[in-house]
């Protein structure tokens, strides 16, 4: 499991790359797993970040920016769906077998 500081939005390349594109880190990152294929779901309670996480289709990550996001990739989950399961379900689901 990874740790709460391994995160990839904090890290200088990503932040330059939002930089470039006048978005955050997290609007990025989550255009990534767009383009990615991947099906992401923010979560905030927080109205600006809410739009913000809207904000994602308006722009669009290029060939090497996706590539360069994508080597960040450390094998690290930042969530265990068998945790989540067993607090949700009051059931243990392990993942790794």
């Amino acid at each position: 499991m990874a740790k709460p500081d391994e995160g990839v939005i904090t890290l200088p390349i990503v932040q330059a790359i939002a930089a470039k594109h006048e978005r955050s880190a997290a609007q990025v990152v989550m255009r990534w797993g767009i383009q990615h294929g991947t099906a992401i779901v923010p979560k905030t309670l927080n109205l600006e970040r809410l739009r913000g996480n809207l904000a994602l289709f308006d722009f669009e990550l290029t060939a090497d920016e996706m590539k360069t996001i994508s080597g960040l990739n450390r094998n690290r989950r930042f969530n265990d769906p068998g945790d989540f399961a067993e607090a949700a379900f009051n059931t243990f689901f392990p993942i790794y077998e």
